[in-house]
């Protein structure tokens, strides 16, 4: 069985990436396992997916920290190498505290590619930076949620592209929501508001949107070269 570790930065990567697995792989093809790292110990979360009969074997670690995902990934690499484990990837939002601060509050495609960099450096140090990979969502998560646009109007049927596009100002199916907002969190939270809700990251306000997921939905952020950086996790999870 092949075997591939996911460290996340927080819960709501942590829930997307089991969503992901289960609509891309299949539930039949796949076993999984989900923790969150707390001081030091792994504590089991839901959930899990035993599956004696799987292809692939998925851990998925939420760290609770962004600026520790590549930390703790340089602190288990080896052992998980020496377990079996063909790839060890990472995913964490672009968006921190010092983003904002060397950005000034916007997207810099230079501080980004700052950001890039500096974890591909880490990356080669450590004993086997072929199977290792970091990946950024850019700006965040909700980023690729944008980009997913029709999960919204299945969380509420009024909230189609026209309503959206009319109440705020945008066209989700034409902006590139990476390059667009630089908090995408913000303007879901807009979005939710528009009928009544609201998105604050919670388990399960998370947990809801990811569920109205579906593969077209996947295709629909990669239109013509948006979420690039969703484009890239996709890749390095499926090759």
């Amino acid at each position: 069985m092949k075997k591939i570790a996911i460290f996340t930065e927080g819960q709501s990567e942590q829930i997307f990436v089991r969503h992901f697995l289960t609509l891309v792989f299949g539930w039949e093809n796949i076993s999984f396992e989900c923790f969150k790292l707390y001081r030091d110990r792994m504590d089991p979360v839901p959930f899990k997916h035993p599956n004696e009969n799987a292809e692939i074997y998925f851990l998925i670690l939420n760290i609770g920290n962004d600026e520790k995902v590549l930390t703790a990934v340089k602190e288990r690499e080896k052992g998980l190498i020496q377990k079996g484990y063909e790839k060890i990837i990472s995913l964490r939002d672009m968006y921190s505290q010092e983003y904002s601060k060397r950005s000034g509050r916007v997207i810099d495609e230079n501080v980004t590619r700052e950001f890039i960099d500096g974890a591909n450096i880490v990356i080669r140090s450590m004993s086997d930076p072929s199977k290792i990979k970091m990946h950024f969502a850019i700006m965040e998560l909700e980023a690729w949620f944008l980009g997913m646009y029709n999960i919204f109007e299945r969380v509420k049927p009024e909230l189609n592209i026209a309503y959206i596009e009319e109440e705020l100002g945008f066209n989700l199916v034409v902006i590139d929501p990476q390059t667009e907002f630089f908090k995408p969190a913000n303007e879901v939270d807009k979005i939710f508001k528009l009928v009544g809700l609201q998105y604050q990251k919670t388990e399960h306000e998370v947990e809801s949107l990811c569920s109205e997921m579906n593969t077209n939905d996947f295709s629909n952020a990669l239109e013509n070269g948006r979420c690039i950086s969703f484009k890239d996790f996709y890749d390095g999870i499926l090759n």
